[in-house]
């Protein structure tokens, strides 16, 4: 197995290798718009080092964190207890392990590069099929939560992901957005139309 090391992003610290993305812009994007309330119940998919899922419980949320890479959930995992917060950490394809479960708040950091690129780990991370856009459009069509917390890319398919948005009642609430290079990054906040009682 990989040797992890201590990292620290945003003040808080983190196990990472060579298999797990490590946090960067597009990460600081998605905190700047992130707001978690005490006891909401959080769905992180695709973990990473667990960043997210990290300030989302230390917010108050009960957290599960997903990541299909074994060497990621890992991370997540080493990172909590660097860092004393208690969440769930399940390692598994997007959704599948869970049964008709409702969320408070979904987060996903996709993968949204258009490439399919899956000969290591660490290249799930990055790898959103060919229009880019296709893991975060898996997720979008399989999660059932009130809020979610989302990135895409201007080399993504936005429309395919603006159409799955509209199919889905989803509504913008918050968008941020900034722009790297020849990059522009996009952080949405959805109101997902799902009532919890």
């Amino acid at each position: 197995m990989s040797s992890y090391r201590i990292i620290e992003f945003n003040g808080i610290k983190l196990c990472l290798n060579e298999e797990v993305y490590e946090p960067a812009e597009d990460t600081e994007l998605l905190l700047s718009i992130l707001k978690i309330k005490k006891g909401e119940n959080i769905i992180e998919v695709g973990s990473g080092t667990g960043i997210l899922s990290i300030i989302s419980a230390k917010m108050g949320g009960k957290v599960y964190s997903v990541d299909i890479n074994p060497f990621a959930t890992l991370s997540t995992l080493c990172s909590s207890k660097l860092n004393s917060v208690d969440i769930n950490v399940i390692n598994c394809d997007m959704l599948t392990c869970f049964r008709n479960k409702i969320f408070d708040v979904g987060i996903f950091n996709p993968p949204y590069l258009p490439f399919e690129e899956y000969d290591d780990w660490v290249k799930y991370s990055w790898s959103g099929g060919k229009s880019g856009s296709d893991v975060l459009i898996r997720f979008l069509n399989t999660i059932t939560a009130r809020r979610l917390y989302i990135l895409y890319s201007s080399l993504s398919d936005e429309d395919k992901i603006m159409e799955v948005l509209g199919k889905r009642k989803m509504k913008i609430n918050r968008k941020m957005e900034k722009t790297f290079g020849f990059e522009r990054l996009i952080a949405l906040e959805l109101d997902a139309k799902v009532s919890i009682s």
